[in-house]
């Protein structure tokens, strides 16, 4: 046992433990995992179990409990309920199945309706105005170069199918630093 062992499965094997004990541990950390991720989360946050009950407003027995759970004991608003003490915000996202493609297209129209919602904060008050407007230019910015850069892996991809003598659009700093000014004197 010279070197590390990845998974605690790896070390059983090491050290010669029937395979079907390890098959059995194996199975066991798996059911357990949401248990194991709500301990990790409270020990990050320095908290003692009877800390978070506190913070949730429940007895330490039944942080416990919920830390020791298998998957399938545990409520989702108990999950909830937990990781919201401690800051975090509980999202289930439930779709079907996607190819890269799409995911990336519903990434796209989440941050159109993030900005959009950013938008909305923009009242009469300059110096959320000139922040608004600031992120808005370095998001753009950031947009500008990945969209020169997908569009110069394209058109080499598409060259070395079909080569063509059509120019390619390439963004450059300045043409951007540009426009961020003109858009700043707007």
């Amino acid at each position: 046992m010279d070197k590390k062992s990845a998974k605690i499965s790896d070390l059983l094997n090491e050290m010669g433990i029937d395979k079907e004990i390890v098959k059995g541990v194996e199975e066991n950390i798996k059911n357990h995992s949401i248990s194991q991720g709500l301990t990790t989360l409270r020990a990050k946050a320095d908290l003692t179990q009877a800390e978070m009950a506190k913070k949730m407003n429940v007895s330490q027995s039944f942080i416990s409990k919920l830390e020791v759970a298998s998957n399938d004991q545990i409520k989702l608003g108990d999950f909830d309920k937990f990781v919201s003490a401690l800051g975090y915000e509980l999202t289930i996202t439930v779709s079907k199945p996607q190819n890269i493609a799409e995911k990336i297209k519903n990434t796209y129209n989440q941050l159109s309706a993030l900005l959009t919602e950013l938008q909305q904060y923009a009242v009469n008050d300059a110096a959320i105005l000139k922040s608004i407007a600031n992120f808005e230019l370095e998001a753009t910015h950031n947009m500008l170069h990945l969209a020169s850069a997908l569009l110069e892996s394209s058109a080499s991809k598409l060259n070395k199918i079909q080569p063509r003598k059509e120019p390619r659009i390439i963004l450059e700093d300045s043409i951007v630093e540009n426009k961020k000014k003109d858009l700043a004197l707007a």
